[in-house]
């Protein structure tokens, strides 16, 4: 089977849509910090996160495929990849909110800090210098890793061979290993250092899989529109079927790691966790504490028991789309009580932000897909991809 080197063509109009988004979330932006400087930093903290999740989360999909030697995920890979490629923005947008520290953690509050006994000794570890400095250092960790594996991947289509898909594997087995422990720093410090007082040993698992699992709908969204717009004619149904079962498997494996922490605090009952629940079981949070199980286990895992429902892309897409609004949903949830208290909130703000970080993501997958084959053409499991089938 001719494999043609195919690079996407962008559309004028569509590019008219895609800065005309980002222009809006700079400008929501901007008149945020000016006109509700608290509400428009932690509207840009959730989107900032809910995106930035995709490119982390893909790059770990991108990672143990290397690892595996997965001949088949070579059709989807560069996909993978394009979505991968948005860490580059989301590291200088989160690089951003360092801006916006005082508006948006308790721990920036130097006095309040000083009169808890519980909090006087995390002062240091918060002193933001040492904060901006785990921050950067772990984005720069992260953008170094994405930038070598996907310029192996795309000098490949030029060099062929088997030199440059060697170099992938130990790369990726060095990434994993740093990645584990500083992602846990990462989350702890930008998620649940919202509430300095918490304390959970799950927390940066439960953040994690939960970027995988929307990483896995992002894929499969973005390689359903190109489809529809003739791209991608080697992805058959039995690509799909794999990527349906990423999408399931990982959906329970969310609700496992999610039940597992939600059990150890209800068991243990400790004051310096039971905060987190107790905050979210609020009248004004209570129904958002149950729709984001809904939307991010039950209904993908019902909706994705038939073997039809992994194999029709249509289908499929519908269901990617609802666990990516359920990651929405589920970072309101982890972000936005230490904001309101009494329920949950929608502002203009949430809008402005979240259509121009959704530009801005468009802006990276577009560029990478134009810019590179949306085939490794030259890959030395292509053929296995080419006949891949799913008994």
């Amino acid at each position: 089977m001719k494999v043609e080197q195919n690079k996407l063509e962008l559309n004028p109009s569509t590019n008219m849509i895609v800065y005309g988004l980002m222009g809006l979330g700079v400008l929501s932006f901007f008149a945020g910090i000016f006109m509700s400087p608290e509400k428009a930093w932690f509207a840009f903290l959730l989107n900032n996160f809910l995106f930035l999740g995709l490119g982390i989360g893909s790059l770990f999909f991108l990672v143990v495929h290397y690892l595996a030697s997965a001949g088949w995920n070579v059709a989807v890979r560069r996909i993978t990849e394009s979505v991968t490629s948005y860490v580059f923005i989301g590291s200088v947008t989160t690089i951003l909110i360092l801006a916006g520290l005082s508006k948006i953690y308790p721990w920036m509050n130097l006095e309040h800090m000083m009169h808890d006994h519980i909090l006087r000794g995390k002062i240091g570890y918060f002193s933001p210098i040492f904060f901006a400095g785990r921050v950067i250092l772990f984005l720069a960790m992260v953008c170094f890793f994405a930038w070598k594996m996907l310029q192996n991947s795309i000098q490949q289509d030029q060099d062929g061979g088997v030199e440059l898909w060697n170099r992938q594997k130990p790369l990726a087995a060095l990434f994993l290993v740093i990645f584990s422990p500083y992602f846990v720093l990462f989350s702890v410090d930008m998620l649940k250092s919202l509430d300095p007082h918490w304390f959970s040993t799950m927390f940066g698992v439960y953040v994690f899989i939960g970027f995988v699992q929307s990483a896995v709908a992002a894929v499969i969204i973005v390689i359903c529109m190109l489809q529809r717009q003739g791209h991608l004619k080697l992805i058959t149904a039995d690509h799909f079927h794999d990527l349906g079962k990423y999408l399931f498997g990982f959906s329970i494996f969310w609700a496992y790691i999610g039940v597992s922490q939600y059990l150890l605090i209800w068991y243990a009952n400790l004051p310096e966790e039971t905060t987190y629940y107790l905050a979210r079981e609020k009248p004004g949070w209570l129904w958002v504490d149950m729709l984001v199980p809904a939307m991010r286990f039950i209904l993908p895992f019902l909706l994705l028991l038939p073997r039809m429902a992994k194999r029709t892309p249509a289908y499929l897409e519908k269901v990617a789309l609802i666990v990516f609004i359920g990651a929405w949903f589920d970072l309101n949830l982890l972000v936005m009580p230490t904001l309101s208290p009494s329920g949950f909130t929608f502002s203009v703000w949430d809008i402005g932000m979240f259509l121009g970080f959704l530009g801005f993501f468009s802006f990276a997958v577009r560029r990478f897909l134009s810019k590179n084959a949306t085939i490794p053409v030259k890959d030395p499991f292509l053929h296995e991809t080419l006949h891949h089938h799913v008994m």
